[in-house]
Parts: C-alpha cells; structure tokens; sequence
C-alpha cells in the first residue's frame, strides 16, 4: 500500500522521532503512542511518546515502557507523529513541536479527523488506531510480544472490551493477530478493567449516586464536579469509563456525563446505542464518532446540563 510505504520511508529518514497523542489519554492513544514509539526503537530511531497530561493514568502502568511514556528528551525532532489525535488542538503544548519538525505524520480512525500533518493516514472503519497500526507494521515483521500487548489494550478499550458496535470479524482477526505474540489477555483485562482503586470506588458511588433521567429514561445523565473528585482523592483521569455504567441502564439510549473542571469549565461526553451523538458534540465544537463524541463547555453548572440535554433530545428524535 502506497501510504504504508510513505509512512515507513519517513520513519527510516529521521534520526529522531517524537510520537503523541491527545489530551487526556485513554487506552487506544497511550497503546498507540507507546507501540509507535517502540516501533521506532526497532528501526533504530530515537524515539518518544507523550501527550499532554497531568497525570498519566495509572490503569495502564501495566503496559511495557510506561516510566517512558510522556518523556521529551529533544527540544526538536525529525519527525513528529500523532496517534489518535483529531484535531491539531487536542495535542495541546505539544503542537510547537509538530510546528518545528520536519516532517510529520497522523495516524487516527476518527471521522471527524483533520488533515493536519504531512502524511495522513485516516481510517474511519478501523475500530481504533491501535488496529490501524497493528495492519501497518505487523506485515513489516515490526510488532513483538511488548508492542502486541500494547496494541491489544487500545484494540479492548476502543471497542469497549469487544462490546460496542465497532467489534466485527475484523477486529477478532487482528485480536487473533496480537495473540499469536504470546501476550497475556488475562492480565491486561485485569489490569485494565478490575484493578480500581479504592478511591475510584468512592468516586464511582457518589456519582452513580447522582445518575438522573430524562425523556421517560432514555437520557441518563451524571455529573462529576470537582467536589467529588477531591472528596473521594481522585483525578479528573479517573472519571475514565464511569459513563459507561450510566449507558448500562436498561432504557438508556443516550448516556450523557459532565465534569466539570477548573475555570468554569465542563468536560462532556456522549454514548449511544443508536443516535449519532457526535451531532450533539457538534453543536459545542467537538465532535468524535457516532455512538461516542464529546466536547468541553463554559459556563455555570446547570446552564450547561440543560444544553447538553437539550442537544441528546434532539438526536434522540432522529432515531424516533
């Protein structure tokens, strides 16, 4: 394939590379961050991983080469490559270094994904990056059992554990794939979703607590502020997966969930079963997939619950 050949090409031209990711990382960007990272490594490149995060999460210690991950040893690279990143904006201080490099490359599978680097290589099919890069690189004899373990925890988490709609045959063919390597499929499904901090359990019960309903309960909505998170010792990574719970609900076709964070400032992400809520994230400015999307809003607490909510009523009209 042309583009794989002009990604490859790139990669063996610099010297070195820095890879990134988006802001506030889950699993399919830290996966895909890490592996292309260690890809690099493989070609003899000097390579790193970041993005633009307080914290890591701590879920995915696990993972090989975490201590490395969100280290910048070079003031300017060769290559800079983003994973998982739609929008320029969203490798937040990282970005001056995209603008000072050679070269760069975008690898990503969201529809909503913008044209921003030299090479693009945007697959809205693909279930995650992660599987976008594993059917680059695995055909280049590129992938070993670290960056297979690494791949196959994006692949998880970006297909909801193989539960969201994203899961077809090729999504197992590639999980087949990744297994072939010898990874542990037990410890990363323990690592990633039954290792909770006690902290995150308090966290859990206060805002499941919280969970209201609207439209004869096919809206849920939970709200997260900034009170909950101290009470309870987390961090706004924490709140990573909590939505799902309110998308669980029998009824649910719309979950909605709210955090807020410092400055008046509201994270808010959208799940569907059905209704295309990256509309609903349009209407603020973000965007994502059509059964996930999300977007931050300013403004007072109630005043953006009642947006957010009129915005799922109206995609939940559409399906009818």
């Amino acid at each position: 394939m042309k583009i794989t050949n002009e990604i490859l090409d790139a990669i063996n031209r610099a010297d070195t590379v820095l890879v990134c990711g988006h802001i506030r990382p889950d699993g399919d960007c830290i996966g895909s961050a890490l592996a292309m990272r260690r890809i690099c490594e493989k070609l003899g490149k000097k390579a790193d991983a970041v993005c633009d995060a307080e914290d890591k999460p701590e879920q995915y210690a696990f993972l090989p080469d975490y201590d490395k991950f969100c280290v910048s040893r070079f003031e300017k690279y060769d290559l800079f490559i983003a994973v998982d990143c739609a929008t320029e904006k969203r490798l937040g201080a990282y970005r001056s270094k995209l603008l000072k490099a050679k070269n760069s490359i975008y690898i990503d599978h969201h529809p909503s994904a913008e044209r921003y680097a030299n090479i693009n290589y945007i697959d809205p099919s693909a279930s995650s990056t992660c599987a976008i890069i594993y059917e680059i690189f695995d055909a280049a004899g590129l992938i070993d059992k670290e960056t297979a373990t690494m791949l196959y925890t994006g692949l998880s988490t970006d297909t909801g554990h193989f539960m969201h709609s994203n899961t077809d045959a090729k999504v197992f063919g590639i999980a087949q794939g990744l297994c072939k390597y010898g990874i542990d499929v037990g410890d990363i499904n323990h690592s990633v979703y039954c290792n909770r901090s006690p902290q995150k359990i308090k966290l859990m019960s206060r805002v499941l607590d919280g969970i209201r309903f609207y439209e004869d309960g096919k809206i849920s909505v939970m709200t997260i502020t900034l009170d909950d998170l101290s009470a309870s010792g987390c961090g706004a990574d924490d709140t990573e997966g909590l939505i799902d719970f309110a998308k669980s609900v029998s009824g649910v076709e719309i979950a909605v969930s709210v955090c807020e964070q410092p400055n008046a400032t509201f994270r808010v992400s959208y799940r569907s079963v059905r209704a295309d809520v990256s509309k609903a994230a349009a209407v603020f400015g973000g965007g994502g997939h059509k059964l996930a999307a999300g977007c931050i809003i300013s403004g007072n607490r109630y005043d953006v619950i009642e947006k957010v909510i009129s915005a799922a009523k109206t995609v939940l009209r559409e399906i009818g």
